[in-house]
């Protein structure tokens, strides 16, 4: 009988030790899992990132979700802001290193001395004209132009890009005295005056477009096709002078990173709708029209800079800025170093080949 418990005893004790055993092994292997992630994410470079909610900046989205950022070694955050002007100050005060603003929020940042650096693209065109009914009511479509404004109230987001494109057309027409433009600090306060009646007429930008289409209003046109600013740019990756300096291989990469992104969005159309409703608090449908049907395309990675050009010239013009040397906050040397290298790399893939060619054109 002895014998019999001295055996139960020490089998018992061989089944604990084993199981204790196994969850030994259990929590190494859990704890060598977290030290190599601990391990990995210590080898990454974190760059803080400022957004719009918009579908102009799917780059940083795309190459956030398909892991386009960790290959290229870094560590996104992306930061929300609503519009540009805190967002420029936030990078200025150190809060975010990096972010895409408003081509024409930039040129006037820049002419007020602003130590900034344009150093690759973000969203193309992507705004449209919408308007009540009223307007084109009776008109055949063919007949539809951006005449129609002529003596109406429009409401435009600050000095954004849409606005300077269809004022600066406007007044081209000799019609921009006879037109009242009314600015608001963002997208949403432009869509709620529309909807609220106070303007005649709104410039939208990506969702903001697709939303008040898709409430009856009327896009009278998209901006990309007003004559003189065809495909015209708008966001552009910017970030301050001494920091671009001081970290040139880490922008490379992050700009390596856009690039394949922007593959990602030509090649791969319905996982990039998935990827940017993470971002952008649209229904998927419209985010699929406003992000692939309204435009060229809506994002490029490319500096982009003869059409910088235009809305220097623009503002200029308009009396938004007086005349400076705007040369210095443009750089497309970082963006032609990782584009030649991802061109070397994939010596077949179309994409990239095509961005090469686009920016020998466009710079």
């Amino acid at each position: 009988m002895k014998f019999k418990n001295t055996l139960k005893v020490i089998s018992l004790a061989l089944l604990l030790s084993a199981v204790q055993g196994c969850g030994d092994d259990k929590k190494t292997d859990e704890h060598a899992a977290h030290q190599e992630h601990q391990n990995h994410s210590s080898e990454l470079t974190t760059v803080r990132i400022g957004y719009l909610p918009s579908p102009g900046h799917l780059l940083y989205f795309l190459a956030k979700e398909e892991g386009f950022f960790e290959e290229e070694g870094i560590n996104a955050e992306l930061v929300l802001f609503n519009e540009n002007n805190s967002e420029l100050a936030a990078m200025e005060s150190g809060k975010i290193d990096v972010g895409a603003y408003g081509s024409s929020e930039l040129v006037s940042y820049m002419s007020e001395g602003h130590k900034i650096s344009l150093f690759a693209g973000a969203m193309k065109t992507g705004h449209g004209i919408i308007v009540k009914d009223r307007i084109v009511k009776g008109i055949p479509k063919e007949e539809w132009s951006i005449k129609l404004l002529a003596g109406k109230k429009i409401g435009v987001e600050g000095i954004g890009s849409g606005h300077i494109v269809i004022r600066e057309a406007l007044k081209k027409l000799g019609l921009d005295k006879d037109t009242e433009f009314v600015m608001f600090n963002d997208g949403s306060d432009v869509y709620a005056s529309l909807k609220n009646d106070e303007i005649d007429a709104a410039v939208l930008y990506a969702p903001y477009r697709i939303l008040a289409e898709n409430e009856g209003y009327t896009i009278l046109a998209n901006s990309g096709d007003v004559e003189g600013f065809d495909n015209h740019v708008c966001c552009r990756q910017a970030i301050l002078t001494d920091k671009l300096k001081a970290e040139p291989e880490t922008y490379k990469h992050f700009i390596r990173a856009l690039i394949k992104a922007y593959k990602f969005y030509k090649t791969n159309e319905s996982q990039s709708i998935k990827d940017i409703a993470k971002y952008v608090d649209v229904d998927e449908d419209l985010l699929l029209a406003d992000t692939y049907k309204y435009d060229n395309e809506i994002a490029n990675p490319d500096p982009d800079l003869k059409r910088m050009d235009v809305f220097y010239d623009s503002l200029v013009d308009l009396g938004f800025v007086k005349e400076f040397d705007i040369k210095p906050n443009y750089t497309a040397a970082l963006y032609e170093q990782a584009l030649n290298e991802l061109v070397k790399e994939n010596e077949n893939d179309a994409v990239y080949k095509e961005l090469y060619q686009y920016h020998q054109r466009s710079n």
